[in-house]
């Protein structure tokens, strides 16, 4: 068992996870400098409401303590918002780990006065996830970081660096649950929740109650009860059934339920959102990519039910809507095009053929140096060929993704810019056979 604990511990775990913790974090983090920033003085500020004692501000650890000067305060609030961004994006994750949780610790010290309790949480959190390996995902410096790791499996360090990192993070997985555990505890101690009316009181208070929460304690009163109870139960239950592969995530998403309603019921938004955030660590990285594998293949299920039901009414009543597309069948790069048209065309409107077929020149009547150059579209039903930047406009009149670009198109094609765009692409693209052969290729095997 030891031995078992030993190797899961050096393995890689909650990676996937701790990224996207890293990357909530820092727009929490973002969202509460920028939405207070003209009142950032007034809150936060040594001439503003949260003036403190010269005894309390020797007792905290800040950066805005070291100097009562407008200039500094300035500095260090937007300091805070640069780290905080390089901490978003993961540049340095060890590096600016550290400088985004020393400029939000001197801000939260001083916003005891505003926090709605999911700060405390946070900072908690943010302190353990400076030892652990956030950046490995979602990141600038993802890719580098694979490399290193995967260049360094066996060393010593990378395996203590992944012991301290699943440490960590099952740590933040410990608070979480002692945070829900006792929570759930003080709930069950409390008279209101015993007898499911703490919802109700809750909504007569107009600081923690919007008007969604009194309509419906208002009018559902039983739902609310429900909830009540619902309540201390998911939380007194969470820490034991988190364990368990099957249940975990029904719970998960039980819990970012009654959060989200606490944060739509009670206006505590930053509150809410890091309580669900934190979730993201409960899942482990193989998880993670088991749920990411069964979305694609949900995805291009419907996706293929859609494109079957959409083409199947396009071929029976769109037909006269058609058009033929003439590439390049030797471009390797017209060819992906193709692959992407095929794939947008929901109502089957476009019917892509290579120049280089044999007969279809002389077929279509097409001129063979205008169509090596340009790509030309043309009705089903005939009519005059459109070429280059036209035959694009005419492309993406039939592809319903592309009518969002439709316009962009349109204008550059009007203003000039996208035929000479257009020409320049085309003029530089490689083509294969480079040496242009006739309708087909022979390539004689070589007898050794």
């Amino acid at each position: 068992m030891l031995l078992n604990f030993r190797n899961w511990m050096t393995q890689s775990h909650f990676l996937i996870g701790a990224g996207l913790l890293r990357v909530c974090f820092g727009i929490i983090i973002i969202y509460n400098y920028l939405i207070h920033y003209r009142q950032r003085e007034f809150l936060w500020g040594d001439d503003g409401v949260n003036l403190y004692t010269d005894e309390f501000k020797s007792s905290v650890l800040s950066l805005y303590n070291l100097s009562s000067s407008p200039l500094f305060f300035d500095l260090i609030y937007h300091l805070g918002i640069l780290f905080a961004f390089i901490y978003l994006i993961g540049y340095k994750g060890r590096c600016f780990s550290i400088l985004n949780y020393i400029t939000f610790y001197s801000l939260y010290v001083r916003m005891n006065h505003i926090s709605d309790g999911g700060d405390n949480l946070l900072s908690i959190c943010l302190f353990m996830l400076i030892f652990a390996n956030t950046t490995m995902y979602f990141s600038v410096d993802a890719e580098k970081l694979r490399r290193r790791k995967k260049a360094k499996k066996n060393d010593f360090i990378t395996q203590l660096e992944m012991m301290v990192h699943n440490f960590v993070v099952l740590a933040c997985i410990v608070q979480l649950c002692i945070v829900y555990f006792f929570s759930g505890c003080y709930q069950l101690m409390g008279e209101l929740w015993q007898s499911g009316t703490a919802i109700y009181y809750i909504s007569q208070v107009d600081e923690f109650s919007r008007p969604i929460l009194q309509h419906l304690t208002e009018n559902y009163l039983i739902v609310t009860i429900i909830f009540s109870y619902l309540s201390i139960i998911t939380k007194l239950a969470f820490p034991f059934t988190i364990l368990n592969k099957k249940v975990k995530p029904f719970m998960v998403a039980s819990m970012v339920f009654f959060h989200g309603g606490i944060g739509i019921g009670m206006g505590l938004l930053t509150f809410s959102i890091v309580m669900i955030c934190m979730e993201c660590l409960v899942f482990t990285d193989s998880e993670y990519q088991k749920m990411y594998q069964n979305t694609l293949r949900w995805i291009r299920y419907r996706q293929l039910v859609m494109k079957r039901a959409t083409r199947k009414f396009g071929f029976k009543y769109l037909r006269a809507q058609q058009i033929i597309v003439f590439y390049d069948g030797w471009c390797p790069m017209c060819r992906g095009i193709v692959k992407r048209i095929d794939a947008m065309d929901y109502f089957r409107l476009i019917r892509c053929v290579s120049f280089r077929m044999p007969n279809i020149i002389d077929t279509y009547q097409l001129d063979p140096q205008e169509v090596e150059l340009r790509m030309h579209s043309i009705g089903v039903n005939g009519g005059m060929p459109r070429k280059g930047i036209s035959s694009v406009v005419h492309i993406s009149q039939k592809l319903i993704p592309l009518w969002v670009v439709l316009p962009f198109i349109a204008v550059s094609k009007w203003l000039g810019i996208g035929g000479y765009v257009y020409d320049y692409i085309a003029k530089n693209r490689k083509l294969i056979p480079v040496n242009h052969c006739n309708d087909s290729c022979e390539i004689t095997p070589t007898v050794k």
